[in-house]
């Protein structure tokens, strides 16, 4: 999945979610269920004019939360091969 960020002439943001190339309104649930499935976001769509600080915060953003999504599945993991479970 990845995010489309959208600026218009009065300087608003929409964010919408793109999942094979078909955009859908953004909804964090469905962020994280496809976080869980696919273990990390795209990079990121920008369309408008973006200032170099916006885009530098929204792809520091998408690399902290594939950053965290890392490591909360490697965590997971461990924590099943430790139970004796075994690894998806």
């Amino acid at each position: 999945m990845k995010l489309v960020f959208r600026k218009n002439e009065q300087e608003e943001i929409t964010v919408l979610q793109s999942h094979d190339g078909i955009e859908h309104a953004f909804v964090y649930t469905d962020m994280i269920k496809a976080l869980l499935k696919d273990g990390a976001l795209e990079v990121p769509v920008l369309e408008g004019t973006f200032t170099e600080e916006e885009k530098r915060s929204i792809d520091n953003m998408v690399s902290e939360i594939n950053r965290e999504t890392k490591e909360a599945m490697t965590a997971i993991v461990g924590v099943e091969k430790s139970d004796g479970n075994p690894a998806p």
